[in-house]
């Protein structure tokens, strides 16, 4: 069995833990969608649980948070494409699907503790470089001086956790688009 086999198992399987979670996404649903072999599944993964970690590993190098440390940008666009490349991700394919850290640090908790731990340090990680970004800008003089940057970029993160929580549920987008507005109209200005 190749590398390709396993990669084609754990990008299926991020894909339908984003769109649905992660309970109601079974190896059988994985492995059929693949159209792989349930034994390929376990030649790859022990679990479901090892899947979902490297799958919230593999979901937040696609976010891209190396963005926020691009030096070819200035520290506000950099966060602007880095925002506008969230929201990218939480509505591709049309309907909102939102956030797989959102989602699995919603239903995890209860059900594993090493899913829960590495969403929660993925969490930590897109905080800490969004708040060194935000200490840049303000640095920089291109958006009002914040004492925690830290501290703001963690109400950044919650929010649009939130947004992508409501552009789910509501099957808009409409509540992306208005964190995006509020967050650099009333925020980081």
């Amino acid at each position: 069995m190749s590398a390709g086999t396993r990669d084609l198992i754990l990008d299926t399987a991020l894909e339908l833990f984003h769109m649905n979670g992660y309970t109601a996404t079974g190896v059988t649903d994985i492995t059929r969608a693949a159209g792989v072999p349930k034994g390929s599944f376990y030649h790859f993964f022990d679990s479901k649980e090892t899947l979902a970690v490297e799958t919230v590993n593999r979901y937040a190098e696609r976010t891209q948070v190396g963005i926020l440390r691009d030096p070819s940008r200035s520290p506000l666009e950099r966060i602007r494409t880095h925002i506008d490349l969230m929201i990218s991700l939480a509505t591709a394919g049309g309907s909102p699907r939102g956030c797989l850290l959102g989602t699995f640090s919603t239903e995890m908790p209860s059900q594993s503790d090493s899913i829960t731990l590495v969403v929660n340090a993925r969490l930590d990680a897109w905080t800490d470089q969004l708040a060194l970004t935000i200490a840049e800008a303000s640095e920089a003089g291109e958006i009002s001086t914040h004492s925690d940057p830290r501290r703001m970029a963690g109400f950044i993160v919650a929010g649009l956790e939130g947004a992508f929580a409501r552009a789910k549920v509501s099957r808009s987008r409409k509540p992306l688009d208005d964190f995006r507005e509020s967050l650099f109209e009333y925020v980081l200005n």
